[in-house]
C-alpha cells in the first residue's frame, strides 16, 4: 500500500483540529492584554542581539529575526520565523518556516510548513507543533511534553518528558525521558508523494516508525500502526512495546478509497454548500454582510477578542439552559407537578437544540462568508480597482480563496479556526449592539 499524505485516521484529523484550537486560544486569551504589550509589523522586523524588550511582543511580518531578549512573551506570524536569542516567556508562532535556535523558557506552541528546533534550542517547558515536517537537531532540548501532528517527524534531540505525536513518518533518534505515544499511517518502505515549498530543506523521513541505535525511551514504546515499526537491535526501551494494530478491514478501506479525488471532493462539496449560502446572504441582506466585513476590516484584533468572547457565551449560554432545565424540573417534582416535568424538559431540549444550531451555523457558514466576502473585496479592488462593490463577484473570489487555502495541509486547518472565530467575533459584535440598542458606527470608508 502506498503512502500518501492525505490519507490520514480520524484521530489524526482530532489531534490536528485540537492543537490548531490550542494555539489560537492561546493566542487569543493573551491579546485582550494590552497594557503590557507591544507590536511591530513591516516587511521584515529584526530584534538584535542587544535590543531587550521588556514587554510581551506581538509581531506580523514577512520575516521575523529575532536576537535579542524577549522578557515576555512572544507572538509572531509571517513567511519566516527565527528565533535565535531568549523568550522568557511563551512562544506562539505561525508561518511557512519557524526555526528556534535559541532559548523559550516557557511553553513554545507552533504551526508551519517546517519546523526546526536547532542544535542548542532549548524549550523550557512544553512544545506543542503542527506542521509538513518537524525536526530537533541533537543537543535540542525539550523539557517539558513533546506533541506533534503533521506528516513528518526528525527527532534526534532530547524530550524531558512524555512524546505523542501522529503522523504518517516518525524517525526517533533522541532521548525521550518517559513515555512514547505514537499513531503512524504510513507504511514502511514507502516514499513521500507530496511535499510544500518550503523554503529550506526539509529531511527525508522513511514511512513508519522508525527507532534508530541512537534512540533512547525511558518508559514505554506504544504506537498504532498497519505495519511493524524498524526498532534497531541498539535502541534502548526502558518499559515495555505495545503495537495496537491496525483492524484489517479499516486498512483495505483505506486502500480502496483514492485519497486525493476524495480529498478533492470534499474540497468541492465544502465550496459549493459555502456559495450556495452565500449567494442567499448575499440576495438578503447585503448591507449587514458588507458593515460585518468593514468592522474585520478595521477592528481585527478586537474581533479576534469578541471571537472568543462568543465562544464563551455559546457555552455558558447552553450550560445555562441545561442547568436551568434541571432546577425547574427538580422544583416542580418536588411539589408534585409532575405534569410539567415532561414539558420542561422538552423545552429545555428545544433550547440547547437551538443554541447548538446557532452556533453549527455561525462558524460553519456565516463566519466564513463574512471573512472570504471582505477577502474577496480586498483582491477584487487590488486587481480591478471599482468592482470592489460588486456583490456577487468578491464573495464567489474570497470563498474560491479560502477553499484553497483551507485545503493546505495542517495550516488549513489553523486557517480554518481562525476564520470560524474572526467571523464570529464579528457576528458577536453585532448582536451586542443590537442588544445595547446602538447602531454599530462603521469605520469611515478608506
Amino acid at each position: 500500500m502506498r503512502s500518501n499524505p492525505f490519507k490520514q485516521t480520524m484521530n489524526t484529523r482530532r489531534f490536528l483540529i485540537l492543537i490548531g484550537l490550542v494555539l489560537l486560544a492561546v493566542l487569543l486569551v493573551a491579546s485582550p492584554v494590552w497594557g503590557a504589550v507591544e507590536t511591530r509589523s513591516g516587511q521584515e522586523v529584526r530584534i538584535g542581539p542587544d535590543e531587550v524588550v521588556e514587554d510581551d511582543l506581538y509581531v506580523g511580518a514577512n520575516e521575523v529575526v529575532v536576537d535579542g531578549t524577549i522578557e515576555g512573551d512572544l507572538v509572531a506570524f509571517g513567511r519566516s520565523i527565527t528565533v535565535n536569542g531568549t523568550v522568557e516567556g511563551d512562544l506562539i508562532a505561525a508561518g511557512q518556516t519557524v526555526e528556534v535556535g535559541g532559548t523559550v523558557e516557557d511553553d513554545a506552541r507552533i504551526a508551519g510548513q517546517a519546523l526546526l528546533l536547532g542544535g542548542g534550542a532549548n524549550v523550557g517547558d512544553d512544545l506543542l507543533a503542527a506542521a509538513y515536517s518537524l525536526e530537533n537537531e541533537p543537543d535540542s532540548t525539550v523539557e517539558g511534553t513533546l506533541q506533534y501532528a503533521g506528516y513528518q517527524a526528525l527527532l534526534a534531540g532530547s524530550v524531558g518528558e512524555d512524546l505523542r505525536a501522529a503522523a504518517n513518518s516518525v524517525q526517533l533518534d533522541g532521548e525521550v525521558a518517559r513515555d512514547v505515544n505514537v499513531e503512524v499511517d504510513g507504511e514502511s518502505g514507502a516514499t513521500p508523494v507530496f511535499a510544500p515549498v518550503a523554503g529550506v530543506e526539509l529531511p527525508m523521513v522513511e514511512a513508519g516508525l522508525t527507532l534508530t541505535s541512537l534512540a533512547r525511551v525511558g518508559g514505554d514504546l506504544t504506537y498504532r500502526s498497519s505495519a511493524e515499526a524498524q526498532i534497531d537491535p541498539g535502541t534502548q526501551v526502558e518499559g515495555e512495546v505495545v503495537r495496537e494494530e491496525r483492524p484489517a478491514e479499516e486498512v483495505e478501506e483505506e486502500a480502496a478509497r483514492n485519497p486525493i479525488i476524495d480529498w478533492i471532493l470534499d474540497t468541492l462539496r465544502s465550496l459549493v454548500a459555502l456559495l450556495l449560502v452565500g449567494l442567499l446572504v448575499v440576495w438578503l441582506v447585503p448591507g449587514w454582510l458588507r458593515r460585518l466585513a468593514r468592522t474585520v476590516q478595521y477592528r481585527p484584533l478586537a474581533i479576534l477578542g469578541w471571537g472568543l468572547i462568543g465562544l464563551i457565551a455559546f457555552a455558558a449560554l447552553g450550560l445555562a439552559i441545561l442547568l436551568v432545565t434541571i432546577l425547574l424540573a427538580v422544583i416542580f417534582g418536588l411539589i408534585t407537578l409532575g405534569s410539567l416535568v415532561a414539558l420542561i424538559i422538552f423545552v429545555g431540549l428545544l433550547g440547547e437544540v437551538a443554541v447548538v444550531f446557532a452556533f453549527w451555523i455561525s462558524t460553519n457558514y456565516l463566519a466564513q462568508i463574512v471573512v472570504s466576502y471582505l477577502a474577496g473585496v480586498l483582491l477584487v479592488e487590488g486587481v480591478r480597482p471599482g468592482r470592489g462593490s460588486e456583490r456577487v463577484l468578491p464573495l464567489v473570489v474570497g470563498l474560491v480563496v479560502y477553499a484553497i487555502l483551507r485545503a493546505i495541509p495542517v495550516l488549513g486547518v489553523v486557517i480554518g479556526v481562525l476564520v470560524a472565530l474572526v467571523g464570529l467575533g464579528a457576528l458577536s459584535n453585532w448582536i451586542w449592539t443590537k442588544l445595547r440598542r446602538r447602531p454599530a458606527q462603521p469605520p469611515p470608508a478608506a
